[in-house]
């Protein structure tokens, strides 16, 4: 006489595939009009926001995916192996956690991975903070004349590794006010992130208050994940270009200032002085971004910059 078999956990783990794809993606599959959580993530440094939204766009399709897959489970345990099908339902319904866990297990698919990898390089600014707040339009500034000391125009020559005395000597020479020092630092010669010509013409077309001297790139969503949204400093790579914009008032200047070599920029803020890292979207309707203020696209941020984590 045969001897009845058990069912067993490790039976049906037997007839597993080594491996399942729970759910596909696609390339419309991507966070291009998902912004939002991606600056939750760089807000909280850590990617817990995409995990926990990729669980609720994908949870329902895996979970049926692994559904589907223990219906067919039973299917061969009992029209291909002969167990009896009320014992296969009774051993399923007490095994059901350990079986949906194994599944689990086995899933190739990664959302997340796969997001992540349809999404487009994402425009950003980086912006120059200071005790000085801001500087405003050029008309405003010049109705008193151009300071370099205790200002935050002083700061944004010091950022550009502008020469103090060469900038006054540019101010003057078309006509403009300065008062105070403006001392030489001729180590600076050579070495300026930007020539004089481009930050005078940024300068003389700044139309409104509340700017922040702003370096433009992209980010790849990878280097961002991959440095779990923690960063430390970005490499503005030479080419892209910086200058003035308020977020505030909806304005600035070209944004035309071409960086001759490439610019590292601690993003750390003491104080009131620092580096801001920014993605270029619009955070509530009184922060204004680049693209809507100038009514560009993507290519207008030039080439990625690199994150140091």
């Amino acid at each position: 006489m045969e001897e009845q078999r058990t069912l067993t956990l490790d039976f049906v783990k037997s007839l597993m595939e080594p491996s399942y794809t729970l759910v596909w993606t696609d390339y419309n599959d991507n966070l291009d009009n998902h912004l939002d959580i991606i600056r939750k993530c760089l807000d909280r440094r850590n990617c817990d926001c995409l995990w926990e939204k990729a669980g609720e766009w994908y949870g329902d399709a895996e979970y049926e995916a692994v559904h589907g897959i223990m219906e067919k489970l039973k299917e061969e345990c009992f029209v291909f192996n002969d167990f009896d099908e009320h014992e296969v339902d009774a051993f399923f319904d007490e095994h059901e956690d350990a079986i949906r866990d194994e599944i689990y297990s086995r899933n190739d698919s990664d959302v997340v991975k796969d997001l992540i990898r349809y999404t487009d390089d994402i425009p950003i600014r980086v912006e120059m903070l200071s005790d000085y707040d801001c500087i405003n339009s050029n008309w405003f500034e010049s109705q008193g004349g151009y300071s370099y000391e205790e200002s935050y125009f002083g700061d944004m020559v010091d950022s550009l590794n502008l020469n103090p005395a060469q900038v006054k000597k540019l101010l003057t020479s078309h006509g403009y006010k300065v008062y105070g020092r403006f001392p030489n630092r001729k180590r600076r010669n050579g070495k300026e992130q930007v020539s004089y010509e481009q930050f005078y013409e940024e300068l003389i077309n700044s139309c409104c208050g509340a700017n922040l001297l702003t370096y433009i790139g992209k980010v790849s969503l990878k280097e961002l994940y991959d440095a779990d949204f923690s960063l430390k400093e970005v490499i503005i790579p030479k080419g892209n270009c910086c200058g003035l914009f308020s977020s505030t008032y909806g304005g600035g200047s070209l944004l035309e200032m071409e960086l001759k070599q490439d610019v590292k920029l601690k993003l750390e803020v003491k104080g009131c002085n620092g580096f801001r890292f920014r993605l270029d979207d619009e955070r509530s309707k009184y922060d204004c971004s680049i693209q809507h203020v100038y009514g560009v696209d993507d290519s207008f941020f030039n080439n990625t910059v690199s994150i140091v984590s």
